[in-house]
């Protein structure tokens, strides 16, 4: 297929997305705060666990922002997920909170595997937020079943018979792979995926079709990811600040969908909340739809859609879609440690691999993406 081929497909996929999922407000569960002329705040129902979630919720990664923290509760907003894995996330969000236990949804996650050690993160990261249990109670990262043992889903099940977790789950980015496992299973009350503009229409939405079916909350993560403008080229360049309304569009993309319980974007600053905030009462127009398209397009070439198309060509064994998400970390969201910390868990024969060193790469992406490029600069940047 040729460029001018390949961008036309882009073009018309990304121009068909939107449509799918359409959602009236009426069939929503709304709150609203403010005047009416302010942005509102929308809470839905996520599964069959009947929790109230705002629509916009709040990854708040691997350095909170106390004083952003603290706005988003006060406006409303009251999903927020962190992870054990996140450093000293936990402990900046519970000097957040202290006495706005009530007003809150609280999610966090082990990225181990083993019952005894799954049954140790979820008694410590209670110990560090102050309050005795947390809403849900996920499993970090899971792309494939052998990842979700059987003394796992014990583990799981311990954690929410005790009342710790009133909710279990897990995170995924590779959904497609999973749902299988997750219907079959039938222990998982919500799950957190990728879904965005870039990746949700042809990569995702079928998966989360049969979550919903199921009674299954919905999480949407890397919401806005590559939508802020970000398109660095060289490892010279520093992180661009994000600007525009790419963010604001997407998110509204993704609340179109009403399999969708809430999303949790990343907010590091005042007017990234407030803009991410508007996209709860805000209708999703033509206008964000072309600058989806437009974003989606100049994206095209470094941004991985995560379909895993390439899962194992890789002769040397590289992880690619691992790898490019991992870069993207930083070069779409500017979060450089997060970027360096996902690589250096990859294994060292992995690490070791240098793509300069192959004339021709194996893997040709569908998507249009420069494999080779894109892992040259990970392997420099982060290795």
């Amino acid at each position: 297929m040729n460029s001018n081929q390949s961008r036309r497909k882009f073009l018309q996929a990304g121009l068909a997305l939107p449509a799918v999922g359409l959602v009236s407000s009426g069939s929503l569960d709304s709150a609203f705060q403010g005047s009416s002329s302010a942005p509102k705040v929308v809470y839905r129902t996520l599964g069959k666990t009947n929790l109230k979630v705002s629509g916009v919720g709040y990854g708040i990664g691997f350095v909170p922002v106390a004083e952003v923290v603290a706005r988003a509760i006060d406006m409303g907003i009251n999903y927020f997920d962190t992870s054990r894995d996140y450093g000293d996330s936990e402990k900046i969000f519970a000097g957040v909170i202290k006495g706005k236990r009530d007003k809150i949804i609280i999610a966090s996650k082990s990225g181990r595997t083993k019952k005894a050690h799954i049954l140790e993160d979820l008694d410590t990261s209670l110990q560090v937020l102050g309050t005795d249990h947390v809403d849900i109670w996920h499993l970090h990262g899971r792309d494939n079943p052998a990842q979700i043992p059987d003394e796992a889903i014990e583990a799981l099940e311990l954690c929410k018979k005790s009342g710790k977790a009133r909710f279990i789950g897990f995170s995924s980015h590779d959904i497609n792979n999973m749902v299988p496992f997750i219907l079959k299973t039938g222990k998982f009350d919500v799950i957190q995926t990728t879904y965005s503009f870039p990746i949700g229409g042809r990569f995702r939405e079928q998966a989360i079709a049969k979550l919903h079916k199921a009674g299954i909350g919905v999480i949407a993560m890397k919401v806005v990811v590559a939508l802020s403008g970000f398109n660095l080229k060289t490892v010279e360049n520093p992180p661009a600040r994000p600007n525009g309304d790419g963010p604001l569009a997407g998110i509204k993309w993704v609340l179109q969908n009403p399999a969708i319980g809430t999303t949790v974007p990343n907010m590091r600053t005042i007017p990234q909340l407030e803009m991410n905030f508007r996209a709860m009462s805000e209708p999703y127009t033509p206008n964000d739809e072309k600058l989806l398209v437009m974003k989606s397009e100049q994206i095209r070439p470094d941004y991985c859609r995560m379909c895993y198309q390439c899962k194992g060509v890789c002769p040397k064994g590289m992880p690619v879609s691992d790898v490019l998400r991992f870069l993207s970390y930083h070069d779409f969201y500017g979060d450089y440690h997060h970027a360096v910390v996902s690589f250096r868990d990859l294994a060292r024969e992995v690490r070791d691999v240098r793509c300069i060193d192959c004339k021709t790469c194996a893997i040709q992406c569908p998507n249009g993406v420069q494999v080779r490029d894109r892992l040259i600069r990970a392997q420099q940047l982060l290795a």
